[in-house]
């Protein structure tokens, strides 16, 4: 299987490395610096399981800025390329994830297009009226900064979104979603084919739902430090309960990091015309943290 993966940052160095010990993989970006660095079999993030493969595992993995020459020959196209928060739009910019689909498309048609990127809920099934025909699956991920090939050699379950009336595609969403588990070191990972419009929102209501974890023990310690109470007392006798668990349960300025701000407010801003107040105060609980912790 030959196998492009667009974008060098985390997702795309964490899917680029874990399908190349099976495939041969082409990692493309426009940063030559970073493609030197792949190609000298070092990580161009900082992920200890990325340089480690990188440097001690025989990988079928070659960098390049010339993104149309590999997209000629790839069966797969993983699309990883940055989807920042634009505050002025008040809603993702896609506009990398729209300049590598129209150009597979144009160079390509034939090959399957996967975005690992996040998007808005609903993207996958605009771009197919854009293209009819095209052939574009989703498939979320969910890596932690730092630790993302670990991330994905222990998934937590393996998702690919299908397009609504895109039955053509189901066989070709089974053969992605089987690369990811055959790469993994983890047996017996679920994995879930859904609608793509359905597998966009999990991704952003998941990382929500963290958003929410961590903006409730923040609060909790800012009761604690207004009471003049043990915040590290409190959160034992009530993450002791096992249907609450003792996780993302650490007292921080707030979340932080590339996804969750930025997920947060795209699922906000996506909630326009839905009755909803959780959502919006996990946003707003991040700015009233902060204030609270720099006063």
């Amino acid at each position: 299987m030959k196998i492009t993966v667009a974008g060098a940052g985390y997702v795309g160095m964490a899917n680029a490395v874990l399908l190349s010990q099976r495939h041969e993989v082409y990692a493309v970006d426009l940063d030559s610096n970073k493609v030197d660095m792949i190609n000298n079999r070092r990580s161009p993030v900082q992920d200890p399981e990325i340089q480690e493969y990188l440097a001690e595992k025989d990988l079928k993995l070659t960098a390049t800025t010339d993104g149309v020459s590999v997209f000629r020959e790839s069966d797969y196209v993983v699309i990883s390329t940055p989807t920042d928060y634009d505050p002025d739009r008040d809603c993702f910019d896609t506009s990398s994830v729209d300049a590598v689909i129209r150009t597979v498309i144009s160079c390509a048609p034939d090959a399957v297009i996967v975005i690992k990127s996040t998007i808005p809920s609903g993207y996958t099934k605009r771009k197919l009226r854009e293209y009819p025909g095209a052939n574009i699956l989703f498939s979320p991920e969910f890596l932690r900064e730092g630790r993302a090939l670990l991330d994905n050699l222990y998934p937590s379950r393996i998702i690919v979104g299908v397009p609504e009336g895109r039955t053509d595609l189901v066989p070709a969403a089974k053969v992605f979603a089987e690369i990811l588990r055959e790469s993994a070191l983890k047996e017996d990972v679920p994995v879930l084919l859904i609608n793509s419009t359905e597998a966009e929102a999990v991704k952003l209501f998941s990382n929500t739902y963290l958003a929410l974890r961590v903006s409730f023990f923040n609060e909790l310690d800012t009761y604690a430090e207004t009471k003049g109470l043990d915040a590290k007392q409190i959160i034992e006798g009530v993450c002791l309960d096992p249907r609450i668990g003792s996780y993302y349960n650490n007292p921080s300025f707030g979340y932080g990091g590339y996804c969750l701000p930025k997920d947060t407010r795209q699922l906000l801003s996506s909630c326009q015309g839905v009755p909803q107040k959780i959502m919006r105060a996990v946003v707003e609980a991040n700015t009233i943290r902060k204030a609270f912790v720099a006063e």
